[in-house]
């Protein structure tokens, strides 16, 4: 738990960041950020992706609502870049970081640093190999949805047949459980073949560029899995573009695109992730330490992906699963 000293000296470092006068102290600005509990950093990947938009987004929103100032930078995954945002932030006096890691083993110096100033760092969506530096780490169950995902692929497919896995980005570990989570279930089929296999790093262009190699070499296959929402939707531009209706394409995040395709009928199914929630949460965790100096929670905790097809489809909007 922080001091009353240390807290005056980090709210003192960041009014000192809004104006260089002395003036500038009684300006309605530094007012504010006085009467707030504390400033929250929420960093995460790009922003132009819809699932680290939405969970920065609601980290924030949550932050603001108890009562924090709160701003969101992007470190567009890249480790060093990760690493100059969470030092300046720290000596700018940061009184709490929410972190959407770059790279999970990189991570591990980034948040000891953080952790080693008295910043407190809440991990969401990436864990880092270790125990005992971040307070917490939210996740998503990547083995069940991927497993899920994989088992109605199955129905809808049937026990035999060709189809074609594209990866989300393997320097990721949850795209790497998410991969062997599938296998894990399509693997016990031993008359449907996977005749290709390629990392598409998450992205929708790259993907589609894949699948249209792999549809030169493969054009009779029945189905693709993908290891996120960009990548199955790029492989559906790529089919799309082939002629090839009859693919059948599932893939796990749930965003808003996704959920479209899905009602379309051109992905048959998917499992949203619950990026919202997961933010939320981790905010209200992290103001439990800074309050009290413990979450109440362990350390590392899940969160279940939803299923998600054609019969519940509407529910979804913006990584989160709403009653209509």
């Amino acid at each position: 738990m922080k001091t009353i000293a240390h807290q005056l000296v980090k709210k003192f470092s960041f009014a000192a960041c809004v104006g260089a006068s002395v003036l500038a102290i009684s300006s309605p600005a530094v007012q504010a950020q006085e009467d707030s509990k504390g400033n929250i950093a929420i960093l995460v990947n790009s922003l132009d992706n819809p699932y680290y938009s939405a969970e920065a987004n609601s980290a924030k929103a949550q932050a603001e609502e108890m009562g924090y100032k709160a701003r969101i930078y992007s470190h567009n995954e890249d480790v060093n870049r990760q690493r100059e945002l969470i030092s300046s932030v720290v000596g700018q006096g940061a009184d709490g970081i929410i972190l959407d890691n770059a790279d999970s083993s990189a991570s591990v110096a980034a948040v000891r640093y953080a952790t080693e100033h008295d910043v407190p760092v809440v991990l969401i969506n990436r864990e880092i190999p270790e125990d005992g530096i971040a307070i917490a780490q939210l996740t998503h169950n990547n083995v069940q949805a991927a497993s899920q995902v994989a088992q109605t692929f199955i129905e809808k497919v049937g026990e035999s047949g060709k189809y074609v896995e594209l990866t989300c980005n393997l320097a990721d570990n949850n795209c790497v459980t998410r991969s062997t989570s599938f296998h894990r279930v399509l693997d016990q089929y031993p008359d449907l073949q996977m005749v290709a296999r390629q990392d598409a790093g998450g992205e929708l262009l790259k993907a589609k560029q894949a699948m249209d190699s792999i549809l030169q070499e493969h054009p009779d296959i029945t189905g693709v899995v993908a290891g996120n929402g960009p990548v199955a939707l790029g492989a559906i531009a790529s089919l799309e573009a082939a002629g090839k209706s009859d693919v059948v394409v599932v893939g796990i995040d749930g965003s808003n695109d996704e959920r479209d395709a899905v009602q379309e009928g051109k992905l048959y199914a998917t499992a949203m992730l619950q990026a919202q929630e997961l933010a939320r949460q981790g905010m209200v965790q992290l103001d439990a330490w800074l309050e009290n100096g413990e979450t109440g929670q362990p350390e590392r905790q899940l969160f279940r992906g939803i299923l998600i097809t054609k019969d519940n489809a509407s529910h979804v909007n913006g990584f989160e699963y709403q009653d209509n």
